[in-house]
């Protein structure tokens, strides 16, 4: 009797724990299939474009050197950027415009293995290919050529031109940091020498890549300590070769190389540090006009040079405005200077611009006339109160019958709309002597002074 009840007892527990061993295995096994569907879908997510149909850049980071030995052979890194994309979001809306990057990445993937077609961001793609071997770039050529042909988007034929920057990988053990960067900087040649290219990367690129990652922190840590100086050109009447006005070019102190203001300005313009550069110029400039005073130099005015972009500036004119009052200086003898660099769209601002400094007091007067967009156009629609003429024409002007020909014709301009002329880069006797000749005012050049600085003005004019 005892051995039966302790029989139903055991049996009874063997199939509830048998049942509940079942539930445990069922309950894992279902745990196990929503957890593979989680991370399947998560890994979509991250490797997988919606988009474009495409594999995002993080796969190829995370797979970079699988995917290479794949290939058994030198690999051609493609970097591949649509050229203007966002005026095409702005005119035709985001939905024709996301229905051209799906249409873009089908086309990269017709062209080359789906698995070798990756979306950066945006309208950037990058493609892996095996390194071409003949000098005709065949495939080079088959995917540009796809990529141009006409995108049918609801009855528009929309035609994209590409940039792209191609780099070779043919290291033993690449990195993947290295050749996006690399790809990348043969992106920006190519889009700065007017799009619609495909540059091969050198190691040019590379230096100059240095090169402005260490202009980058030269002009970053100037602006921070207040290290930027500047020296003084003066600027002298042709009719008796006397100092009237003097130029201020900004210089930066560098141990290791010899920096030019046009480095300077290009860099800063590049970083979008220009604004607080100008700013620091225009207060330089100020400050060098109180102490010239100070010390009895007699001069008319001072010329200062600032970027083209202020032309845009909502604040720049005010500052202007509040130095004039801090320094206690007329505007009159003050030149603002900038380059005529914008593009002919750009002249309704740049009248304002010109109205409100000449309704402050100051002299305007265009740099380097001549060699940007629509000069005589910029004449018809401004009131200037000067022209610089670039010193590209001046260079040999003697023997350039073109040279001569240009300034003639410039000079004969501005005398028409009554603007004074300044010829920089004025460098020898015959030069200043054509230049006379031909009534222009003012003559700025190393035949008469270099660029000094304010001390040694001082000293020179005070005698």
């Amino acid at each position: 009797m005892l051995i039966n009840l302790f029989t139903n007892v055991f049996i009874e527990n063997f199939y509830i724990f048998l049942f509940g061993a079942v539930g445990i295995i069922i309950a894992l096994l279902a745990y196990n299939f929503i957890r593979t569907r989680h991370l399947k879908t998560y890994r979509d997510m991250l490797y997988n474009d919606a988009l474009s149909s495409v594999k995002k850049s993080t796969y190829l980071e995370q797979h970079f050197t699988d995917i290479l030995v794949d290939f058994d052979r030198d690999v051609a890194m493609y970097y591949i950027n649509i050229d203007n994309f966002k005026n095409y979001n702005d005119l035709f809306g985001f939905h024709i415009a996301n229905n051209i990057l799906a249409e873009f990445g089908k086309r990269l993937k017709s062209v080359v293995d789906h698995d070798r077609v990756f979306r950066v961001h945006s309208d950037r793609f990058i493609v892996l290919n095996a390194l071409e071997e003949d000098h005709d770039r065949t495939f080079s050529k088959k995917l540009l050529k796809k990529l141009k042909e006409p995108y049918l988007m609801e009855d528009q034929d929309i035609v994209l031109t590409v940039s792209i920057g191609r780099y070779d990988i043919k290291d033993t053990n690449p990195k993947f940091y290295d050749a996006i960067l690399r790809s990348e900087l043969a992106l920006d040649e190519a889009k700065g020498i007017g799009k619609d290219q495909m540059v091969v990367y050198a190691s040019a690129l590379k230096d100059e890549h240095h090169n402005a990652f260490d202009m980058f922190h030269l002009l970053k840590d100037a602006i921070k300590n207040d290290s930027f100086y500047l020296e003084f050109q003066p600027i002298v009447t042709a009719k008796d070769e006397k100092i009237v006005g003097f130029e201020s070019l900004i210089r930066i102190e560098d141990k290791h190389r010899l920096l030019f203001a046009s480095d300077l300005i290009y860099y800063a313009e590049r970083f979008n540090m220009i604004e607080d550069i100008d700013r620091l110029v225009a207060r330089k400039t100020f400050e060098a006009y109180r102490l010239l005073k100070e010390n009895k130099v007699d001069f008319e005015f001072l010329s200062m040079n600032i970027s083209a972009r202020e032309v845009r500036s909502l604040t720049f004119v005010d500052y202007l405005k509040s130095l004039l009052a801090r320094y206690n200086i007329e505007a009159s003898n003050i030149v603002i200077e900038f380059t005529e660099t914008l593009d002919p769209e750009g002249l309704a601002d740049e009248s304002k611009f010109i109205e409100s400094l000449r309704n402050l007091g100051f002299k305007v007067a265009i740099d380097d006339f001549g060699s940007g967009y629509s000069s005589m156009l910029r004449l018809s629609r401004n009131t200037l109160d000067r022209i610089k003429i670039d010193k590209m024409f001046v260079n040999d002007i003697l023997n350039s019958a073109s040279n001569q020909a240009l300034v003639k014709a410039m000079v004969n301009l501005a005398l028409a709309f009554e603007l004074d002329v300044i010829v920089e880069g004025v460098e020898s006797k015959d030069a200043f002597e054509f230049m006379r000749d031909l009534n222009i005012k003012y003559i700025q050049g190393y035949y008469f002074y270099r660029p000094m600085k304010i001390e040694a003005i001082c000293k020179i004019m005070t005698k």
